[in-house]
């Protein structure tokens, strides 16, 4: 697995610790301002969160147990793994 540059993060919901850890997907995780009905054909808008990689799809990402809360931070600075 890749290594996770481990960056401490606080929930900005709740102010506790979140967990480092990523979002994996068996295909491309994109953010959309309106979803899509039926298939998922990307828009020019629509942000790609996950990077592709020999296993499945990844961006690290931070979890809070106490808000049920993702952030994922798919900057290409980060989606190196380093």
């Amino acid at each position: 697995m890749f290594p996770l540059e481990v960056i401490s993060m606080k929930c900005p919901y709740c102010g506790r610790e979140m967990t480092p850890g990523y979002i994996q997907s068996a295909r491309r995780v994109y953010f959309t301002e309106i979803p899509h009905e039926l298939f998922m054909w990307p828009l020019k808008k629509d942000k790609t969160i996950t990077r592709e990689n020999i296993w499945s799809p990844t961006s690290p990402a931070y979890h809070c147990a106490n808000c049920k809360k993702v952030i994922v931070d798919y900057s290409d600075e980060k989606a190196e793994f380093r």
